[in-house]
């Protein structure tokens, strides 16, 4: 359904454009999850042109949100009754790419909290696996996405799953350590911004296996709903 509907929109140009837009939000968030992890694994240092670049490429991602929402609107008052399904798709996959933004600011001011990289030992060696999977998740979301490709939006969707349960686990194991309060709370918040990543970019790939009144909502038995 989603395909066919995506299919139809590139065929006019206000939406095409739009879905072109959203490509950007998402293009954009990957420029800023790159740096924030590798400031937080040592690989860039903590400087305030980095925090300068990340929080500029906020503004950005913002300002594409807004654009978006606004020409989405004003597409279904000039055309009632047209493309709702698909308005209401591509409103919702803003909202999480914009959300996607805001995570990856809040990671660099994890990173900021501690004062430059995690500290080496088992929690720098699993959230640097950890970040560096969850950048490999950005592509094939934008590639599900754009193709319209169920089996790919699956794969993300089984993939963005597995990375938000090691996030949880990080959690678990982080409430029986003895860390200091301060490194406790920041590690904890690390691994739930990584994992509400994980969630805003599996809600995109949603979109494409999931039908529109169960967006957001991935069930393991999805082949078998429809």
């Amino acid at each position: 359904m989603f395909k066919k509907l995506l299919d139809a929109l590139k065929k006019r140009p206000l939406l095409d454009q739009m879905i072109a837009e959203m490509e950007q939000m998402l293009a954009e968030a990957v420029h800023m999850y790159r740096p924030s992890a590798e400031v937080l694994t040592g690989k860039r240092p903590l400087t305030r042109e980095t925090h300068r670049m990340i929080y500029e490429i906020d503004r950005k991602i913002n300002q594409l949100q807004r654009r978006i929402r606004k020409q989405l609107v004003e597409h279904l008052i000039v055309a009632p009754g047209t493309d709702v399904p698909i308005c209401l798709i591509l409103m919702s996959i803003t909202k999480d790419a914009e959300r996607v933004g805001d995570l990856c600011k809040n990671l660099l001011e994890v990173a900021e909290d501690l004062g430059g990289p995690l500290d080496e030992g088992k929690y720098w060696d699993q959230f640097s696996r950890i970040l560096r999977e969850v950048e490999g998740l950005f592509q094939p979301t934008v590639e599900a996405f754009r193709k319209s490709d169920k089996q790919l939006g699956h794969d993300a969707l089984e993939k963005s799953r597995h990375l938000a349960k090691r996030c949880d686990a990080v959690i678990e194991e982080l409430l029986r350590d003895d860390l200091s309060c301060r490194k406790a709370v920041l590690y904890t918040l690390l691994a739930r911004h990584l994992k509400r990543i994980c969630s805003h970019l599996s809600n995109i790939s949603s979109s494409v296996v999931m039908p529109l009144h169960k967006l957001d909502y991935f069930d393991e038995k999805w082949g078998d709903t429809y």
